[in-house]
């Protein structure tokens, strides 16, 4: 039995050692009141036979004595014919002992007031037992009434029942003894008959174990436990196989502007160039030192995607619609450039979030539909609030709570469609529908991970649909919040 202790009660730590004290404490308890009920019992009936036996002595005593002609007759008769351990006192009408077995009767007091006396004198016979503080025993008297108005008295001491069970303590104490090696003994087996399928658990399977039923709680824990933790091993292998990829794709993809700048300064450097090609060749520079420029912040911007946790402290009421147009403004020139038209509709729309996120999402969003449309094509961007369904959005990780409805931003191009094949990995790291094009189109290949990075960290979800040839659709939907009322709404 291992047990641990430190200045509080003892506390038992193996099994063993608490089916032990459980059983000793079983056994021990059971004992001890099977011994009390027992002596109870058995006293009482002992008690119950002495009692009768002495009122059966005393009539045989009073009936034997009913043929003396006198009291001396009595005293005579009673001398001769008794003696031993019952004490027997001859009382007269008056009360005045006139024999006593054990003590001289010239010195005893009158005993008209003694109990048994008064109630055989009224009833004829009389039982009592009184309790004698000097000897600390209980004391039983049997009286009888004879004709002549005499009373033969029968009296015999008894241990009290107090005394009785002290007198136990010593078979009591060996019984405890064997019953502490018995329970011993019993925790042993009972030990090792527990933990048999126990110790034989295969916890690789924790739910194809045939076993106690109490233990399918703990069972089902462990089951959950490690389904969580395969589930967590995968998303940190996948992790780890997206940071390589971003390593490696941010590497390759700062490689080219690196080298064309690295090569166009050095032919500068060594006045290889002709003067007439030095603006050239810095345009050159200049532009993919921008691109550069472009990758680290989208890099950066997606670095911070994945470190921050949205903070109650961060989180404030943002209209969507408002922020919309101010983005629209911002690519008024980049679209003038593409030839496309941008439209921004919507009502007032607000969202809990972090404004200058939410803007660089509606911006790489709107950006990436103008950047890959057709000459002349048109991006609507429409944003609305729809009613609760019921109540509910699925969102990231679970179901959230609208009940003030849900805010949906629809942007929509007239693009060449993205093929179905690739609907799902447009919003990865560097991905590109056409590599063959991306020079062409430029971009860092960013825009939409970090779109649905930002996404996933305002609770929405977002949603593509496409046609090639005619264009695409991006769906986000997100809870809907009441305006702060200094935002004068």
């Amino acid at each position: 039995m291992i047990a641990k202790f430190s200045g509080s009660p003892l506390k038992v730590k193996s099994l063993a050692g608490r089916i032990f004290i459980s059983v000793l404490a079983f056994v021990l308890v059971t004992i001890i009141a099977v011994a009390l009920v027992l002596t109870s019992v058995f006293y009482l009936f002992s008690a119950g036979e002495g009692e009768d036996n002495l009122m059966r002595q005393a009539r045989e005593a009073a009936a034997m004595l009913q043929d003396a002609p006198d009291d001396q007759a009595e005293v005579d008769e009673l001398r001769c014919q008794f003696d031993g351990e019952i004490r027997y006192t001859l009382i007269n009408a008056d009360g005045d002992v006139l024999f006593d077995s054990d003590a001289d009767e010239g010195v005893m007091e009158n005993h008209a007031n003694r109990p048994e006396f008064v109630e055989a004198r009224e009833r004829g016979e009389a039982l009592s037992v009184r309790f004698s503080s000097t000897l600390q025993t209980d004391t039983v008297y049997a009286a009888v009434l004879l004709d002549d108005g005499d009373v033969i008295r029968l009296s015999e001491s008894r241990a009290s029942l107090v005394a009785f069970m002290s007198s136990m303590v010593v078979p009591a104490i060996i019984i405890t003894l064997v019953a502490a090696v018995l329970a011993f003994a019993v925790s042993r087996l009972l030990t090792k008959h527990i933990m048999k399928p126990i110790d034989a658990l295969d916890f690789a399977n924790p739910l194809e174990n045939e076993i106690y039923e109490e233990m399918d709680p703990l069972l089902f824990r462990i089951d959950e436990q490690q389904r969580q933790l395969k589930q967590q091993n995968i998303e940190l292998a996948q992790a780890e196989s997206m940071r390589r990829d971003f390593s490696s794709n941010v590497s390759h993809e700062m490689k080219t502007p690196l080298q064309v700048i690295s090569g166009y300064a050095e032919l500068m450097k060594n006045d290889m160039v002709d003067p007439e090609d030095r603006r050239k060749f810095a345009g050159l520079i200049y532009d993919e030192a921008q691109a550069m420029r472009l990758l680290i912040n989208d890099v950066l911007t997606l670095s911070r995607l994945d470190e921050t946790t949205l903070q109650q402290t961060d989180a404030k009421p943002i209209d969507l619609a408002a922020l919309a147009r101010r983005v629209r403004m911002r690519l008024e020139s980049f679209a003038a450039e593409k030839v496309v038209r941008v439209k921004v509709t919507g009502d007032p729309a607000y969202i809990m979030g972090n404004e200058t996120m939410a803007e660089e999402m509606l911006y790489n969003l709107l950006e990436n539909s103008i950047r890959y449309n057709r000459t002349g094509g048109e991006v609507h961007m429409a944003i609305s609030r729809e009613k609760p369904e019921p109540g509910n959005i699925f969102a990231e990780g679970g179901r959230l709570e609208a009940p003030h409805g849900v805010i949906v931003v629809r942007v929509s191009d007239t693009g060449r469609g993205i093929p179905e094949e690739y609907r799902e990995k447009i919003f990865e790291r560097f991905f590109r529908v056409d590599k063959s094009r991306s020079k062409d189109t430029g971009g860092t290949g960013l825009g939409l991970a970090i779109v649905k990075h930002t996404v996933l960290y305002h609770h929405g979800t977002i949603k593509v649909e496409s046609e090639e040839g005619k264009g695409t659709t991006f769906t986000l939907r997100f809870a809907a919040v009441e305006p702060l009322e200094e935002d004068g709404r």
